[in-house]
């Protein structure tokens, strides 16, 4: 196939134990190296060599820059809810670049606010590919091995989370990809080098599936819309071009997804919730005021869980089981014998009666269908009706109001209310000396001067 080449570590069809290539595909762990089309050039991704242990490890090189990525999973799930259990830890090592720390402790110190930007980045376009009802915690770090100064490392890192999870038993639906593109001299490129960006009038950040563009971020300098969207394109075209060579490899040496791991509420459990719930949830949505509409809403979710409770409907271990139904005792057999006779040949069977029980729910699924119901009950009231919680239509702001030089003593604060939101904004004014000197991967001396907490 053109641009994609799949090559074994070993360089020979037959290793030293006898075992052929076509053996060593059955094996997740063996080692494979395999070089995909990105933008102008080739990157080399690398599966098998390290990390053999994690559900899914790769290393992801670009020229010099090397990023490696794990993915690992909890072998039980957590408790229901309608938030996936993903954790990025995204890392830049002062080693990549041949450096120590400038301050007095020489160790890796804590998360750089630009590394928590770029976790962002990693989370935004994989979240959307996880299965609802998979509930196992996901761990995904990644770290830059190496950095040659040329080939930035945040859109590779968002390429290299989504061969890793691709690859792992985590089931989810699409395999994911990043690019930057770059508009240089009415050119759009991908992937453009740091010191072509100098020249940019672009820089977007792209990232989404063979079928889809999930995230967007970046800045332009006064760029027509119809070239945006140019760029969009180019952007989704050379993501597309990526995820189709990534679902190759995970052909090859991809693990079996989870799919088992997936538990959905009951669709039964909906259709008891909203007979319960469905007049009272309507009437609670309805409250104006932000505090009893919250109260109301808790008492309801209480309510309903415990009727449910009290029917039988909810299991006390907190799992969604399916309970074999009680046999009732069987019935004696009034037929009288008489003494001397023998019956050898007949069998009298009568019906037993089954008493029904109930399908068994969690009370976290209970929880979860409550929620669920709710936001479909919000979310037909603001489209059929017109009408928000507090009565607004969805056209209608709140009211806005701002008192400046709220504290006396500060070098600026202000107050702002909408509604019932209130924020306390605070200012406090340096010289250059009194910013923070901040280390990074390039040997430019970095200020940070503006601060928000």
């Amino acid at each position: 196939r053109n641009g994609f080449s799949v090559l074994n570590v070993r360089g020979s069809a037959e290793a030293e134990d006898g075992t052929t290539t076509e053996d060593a595909l059955q094996h997740s762990s063996a080692p494979y190296s395999v070089k995909i089309p990105f933008g102008d050039r080739h990157i080399l991704v690398e599966t098998g060599h390290i990390g053999r242990q994690a559900s899914g490890a790769v290393t992801v090189t670009d020229g010099e820059t090397i990023i490696y990525t794990t993915v690992c999973l909890a072998e039980d799930p957590c408790e229901p809810s309608d938030f996936f259990p993903l954790t990025v830890n995204y890392q830049e090592r002062f080693s990549a670049a041949g450096r120590t720390s400038g301050g007095y402790f020489k160790r890796e110190g804590k998360t750089k606010d630009h590394e928590v930007l770029v976790c962002r980045l990693i989370d935004r376009p994989l979240r959307p590919t996880m299965p609802k009802g998979f509930y196992h915690e996901t761990q995904i770090l990644s770290w830059v091995l190496s950095y040659d100064g040329l080939h930035s490392p945040d859109s590779l890192a968002i390429t290299a989370a989504g061969i890793a999870i691709a690859l792992s038993e985590i089931p989810n639906s699409k395999a994911v990809a990043g690019v930057r593109v770059g508009l240089i001299d009415d050119r759009y490129v991908i992937n453009p080098t740091t010191k072509e960006m100098e020249n940019s009038k672009l820089d977007m950040l792209l990232a989404g599936t063979d079928s889809s563009t999930l995230m967007i971020e970046g800045y332009c300098d006064f760029l027509p819309e119809d070239k945006l969207l140019k760029a969009v394109e180019a952007g989704q075209n050379a993501v597309q071009a990526i995820c189709k060579e990534v679902e190759s490899l995970v052909k090859i040496c991809g693990k079996s997804k989870m799919l088992e791991a997936i538990k959905l509420p009951p669709p039964e459990l909906y259709m008891h919730v909203e007979e319960i719930a469905g007049d009272e949830l309507n009437e609670a949505l309805q409250i104006k005021k932000k505090i009893p509409r919250r109260k109301a809403l808790s008492n309801l979710e209480t309510k309903v869980l415990a009727i449910l409770t009290q029917e039988g409907f909810v299991s006390k271990n907190d799992t969604v089981t399916e309970v074999l139904p009680d046999l009732g005792e069987e019935e004696e057999d009034e037929e009288i014998v008489v003494d001397g006779e023998v019956d050898e040949g007949d069998v009298h069977i009568k019906p037993v009666q089954m008493r029904p029980t109930p399908l068994l729910f969690s009370e976290g699924d209970v929880k979860l269908v409550y929620k669920e119901i709710s936001s479909i009950y919000l979310r037909r009231r603001i489209v059929e009706a017109g009408k928000r919680s507090d009565g607004r239509n969805p056209e209608e702001l709140r009211l806005i109001s701002s008192n400046c030089g709220f504290l006396p003593r500060a070098h600026g604060s202000a107050l702002f209310t909408r509604g019932e939101t209130q924020s306390l904004a605070v200012v406090t004014l340096g010289d250059r000396q009194m910013a923070q000197r901040l280390d990074n991967l390039i040997d430019e001396e970095e200020f940070k001067r503006f601060y928000l907490q």
